[in-house]
C-alpha cells in the first residue's frame, strides 16, 4: 500500500482528525514533539470547522512550521475548494 493509498484510507475510515494525528504520529523523523502536534491539530481543526481559511491555517501553522502545506502530505487534508491543479 503506498503512503498515499494509507492516507485515503485512514481518513475514509477514521476521520481526517486522526488520519492527521497518526500521520504527524509516524511519518516524521525524528518524531514531533506533541505540543507541535497539538499546533497542527488544532489549527486543521478551525480550518475545518470553517472557523479559519487556508490563509489563516498557514499563519497558525507558522507558528512552528516554516514549510507549505503542498509538503509533507498536508494537502491531503485540505478541502477540496483549497486545492489546485496546474
Amino acid at each position: 500500500m503506498s503512503k498515499q493509498d494509507l492516507i485515503d484510507y485512514t481518513k475514509e475510515n477514521f476521520g481526517r482528525y486522526e488520519s492527521l494525528n497518526m500521520h504527524l504520529s509516524s511519518n516524521f523523523y525524528p518524531p514531533m514533539p506533541a505540543q507541535v502536534k497539538k499546533v497542527f491539530l488544532d489549527g486543521f481543526n478551525q480550518y475545518w470547522a470553517g472557523l479559519i481559511d487556508v490563509t489563516g491555517l498557514s499563519q497558525e501553522l507558522s507558528r512552528v512550521y516554516r514549510g507549505g502545506l503542498d509538503q509533507y502530505g498536508f494537502f491531503n487534508y485540505l478541502n477540496e475548494d483549497d486545492l489546485y491543479y496546474d
